[in-house]
């Protein structure tokens, strides 16, 4: 079997489509700048490029967020599956992990503002 002209051009426009849709999955990926921890519907914001350790009283117990090198990750929670500290650390925008039983909330995100005063942190 032969190929022919248009079967060089169908694998050619397959390749390109396939390429341009890598591109732009992996354009997307954006560095965060902020982290919201929300409990019970109260939003706190933190810089992401300021490392500190956050207690956060829930229900259960008292959950850890800690924020280390432009990176977020819950180091410590009293849930008993413990799966968000095993989501580890949080970087890009629109990452996010939650610990449901203890009704914390903790996503990456962009600044809206870049003017935001040191009163907003």
């Amino acid at each position: 079997m032969r190929l022919r002209l248009f079967d060089y051009l169908s694998f050619s426009v397959a390749l390109t489509a396939i390429a341009v849709f890598s591109l732009m999955a992996f354009e997307g990926a954006e560095q965060g700048s902020i982290v919201r921890v929300q409990i019970d519907g109260v939003d706190y914001v933190y810089p992401l490029t300021q490392d500190r350790t956050i207690r956060v009283d829930g229900p259960l117990g008292t959950t850890v967020v800690e924020i280390a090198d432009r990176r977020v990750r819950v180091a410590e929670s009293p849930c008993r599956d413990k799966i968000c500290i095993a989501t580890s650390w949080l970087s890009q925008a629109g990452d996010w992990t939650a610990c449901l039983p203890n009704r914390v909330f903790v996503r990456v995100d962009r600044a809206e503002d870049p003017d935001l005063d040191a009163q907003t942190f």
